[in-house]
């Protein structure tokens, strides 16, 4: 467990505002490889320069990985085909809905509650609502079983999609270790770092 009380928090934070130690693992939404830009926007510099002077791992999950392919004329990187020639950037594989890290939920289980919240937030039916955005804490509990990182990143440009995990995480023993960063604050963050 992470130590820290939470009695005095009146409600799951949507997003963090100081996320330092920033993780070494990022998982990277389509919203968030949307919103940078190609290779000519101050974002795009900013976030590449920074995963490289300090050596982050980034990871696409096979959602992300499956709308890029779909969106392949509207993002102006092929992220895909960068991950298949850098070292830096992983492709993960399948979810393994099984695999839970000490006493926290199973990453099935927390891609299903995420689901649900999701599809409240959107007012949508969940049959109808992509998997995408509730995959990608289950991939971070994945990757916090099978790598030596301590937290997983997940940066999006997303408000729903922060809450909803921000809410299923909190209280277990993934709150802190799974950390939801907004497109803004990450890239704020980033840009401190490396002037």
């Amino acid at each position: 467990m992470t130590g820290r009380s939470n009695r005095h928090r009146t409600s799951a934070p949507m997003r963090e505002e100081h996320p330092t130690p920033f993780p070494t693992a990022l998982l990277l939404d389509t919203s968030f490889l949307r919103t940078i830009g190609g290779t000519e926007s101050d974002s795009y510099q900013t976030f590449i320069q920074y995963v490289q002077t300090e050596d982050r791992d980034l990871y696409l999950s096979p959602g992300v990985v499956e709308e890029l392919t779909e969106q392949r004329g509207y993002i102006s990187i092929d992220w895909v085909d960068r991950a298949d020639t850098a070292d830096w950037i992983t492709l993960v594989g399948d979810i393994q809905p099984g695999v839970r890290v000490h006493d926290g939920p199973r990453a099935g289980q927390v891609m299903d509650r995420v689901h649900q919240r999701l599809a409240t937030f959107e007012q949508t039916n969940p049959d109808e609502l992509r998997k995408t955005d509730s995959e990608l804490p289950a991939v971070a509990v994945m990757l916090l079983g099978s790598t030596p990182h301590d937290s997983v990143g997940i940066l999006m440009d997303d408000r729903n999609a922060e809450r909803a995990i921000a809410g299923v995480i909190e209280n277990t023993y993934y709150e802190g270790r799974i950390r939801v960063i907004a497109l803004w604050t990450a890239l704020e963050y980033m840009e401190a770092q490396i002037e």
